[in-house]
């Protein structure tokens, strides 16, 4: 990457303090940062750290005490950093290009204009790829799957029969997409396999994480809304709905038939029941195990999950257990005494 400071604040929307034909070619954190790259602060306990950093140039939201470095200030830091970082993933990042030789295509594949296909990748018959998407090595592409416009798909990724994904998606190295919903039912002391016969529908502008799980329907879809992100290691169950914006961290499982509204957040560690409803707007804390359904905009936490507010204060009221219990053999000793 090699920007000048005043291009960039063209690009962010931004207003320069200094020299606007700095030359930028990196951008990092504040006490990582070296001579040529840009970092940012976004609150007011960062600003200390200025004082020994060896970046060119700063980003943020008003100008920082005793700070002698060319500033960008704009609106919001971090998301002006996050430009700047796609700017460096355009300079650093070399996605493949072409159709490699050793790529395996079916005939009936049907492959867009201008798509990169690498070594080892599998497209089965009848699979439909978007003009200008990119697919890694080793990654599988099942019959009658369909892939949109614009979207990557890191190595070792896997997109099962029929599933679909919309324009621009990311799945990253490992995800797997359309695997069997896990359908079991008893008899005669054994677990009997249920057919797993649906699919997976993911709207577009989606992001799946490393090793990620999306299950297949048993009948039907299990959707993923458009502009959703999923982090890593996250499980989500056959039949699943999940509505659009949503963010959901690493190490989720949401159970079968779950129905996660739009704009919702899912902190890390967190397990959904299945067939329970989560309304638009609502956050679960990390940790939490949500067993019921939760209301539109509400904010839980705890296990189980309750409102945040209230698991806050049961949090500190277990801290203060110890002393309550020692207090309670004091009396328990003095009424002892008494009755002597």
């Amino acid at each position: 990457m090699k920007i000048t400071l005043g291009e960039i604040a063209n690009l962010v929307g931004g207003v320069v303090e200094g020299d606007s034909a700095l030359i930028i070619t990196g951008a990092n954190a504040i006490e990582e940062a070296e001579s040529g790259d840009i970092c940012f602060v976004r609150a007011k306990k960062h600003w200390p750290k200025l004082a020994t950093t060896q970046a060119s140039a700063v980003i943020a939201q008003k100008k920082p005490e005793n700070c002698d470095l060319p500033l960008l200030l704009v609106g919001n830091p971090d998301l002006a950093f996050g430009r700047v970082l796609q700017l460096m993933e355009q300079t650093q990042r070399q996605h493949p290009e072409g159709l490699h030789p050793q790529a395996v295509i079916a005939p009936q594949a049907i492959i867009g204009a201008n798509v990169a296909i690498d070594a080892f990748v599998r497209i089965s018959d009848h699979a439909e790829i978007g003009d200008n998407t990119i697919i890694y090595a080793g990654a599988f592409i099942g019959a009658h799957a369909k892939i949109g416009p614009g979207s990557i798909i890191y190595p070792n990724a896997v997109v099962r029969e029929h599933c679909r994904l919309g324009a621009r998606c990311v799945v990253h190295a490992g995800a797997t997409i359309g695997s069997d919903g896990f359908g079991f039912a008893p008899l005669d002391g054994q677990w009997i396999k249920i057919p797993q016969v649906g699919t997976v529908e993911i709207g577009d502008d989606v992001e799946i994480g490393a090793n990620t799980a999306i299950d297949r329907a048993t009948c039907g879809v299990t959707r993923i809304g458009t502009g959703t992100k999923i982090d890593n290691l996250v499980q989500v169950g056959h039949n699943v709905q999940i509505g659009v914006h949503c963010v959901i961290a690493g190490m989720v499982g949401i159970a079968g038939s779950a129905v996660i509204g739009n704009n919702v957040r899912v902190g890390a560690y967190t397990g959904i029941a299945g067939h329970i409803e989560i309304g638009d707007g609502a956050s679960v804390g990390a940790r939490s195990g949500v067993a019921s359904s939760i209301p539109p905009g509400s904010t839980v936490s705890g296990f189980p999950a309750k409102d945040h507010q209230v698991e806050r204060r049961v949090l500190v009221s277990q801290g203060k257990i110890p002393d309550l219990i020692k207090r309670v053999r004091q009396l328990e000793r003095q009424l002892a005494q008494k009755d002597e």
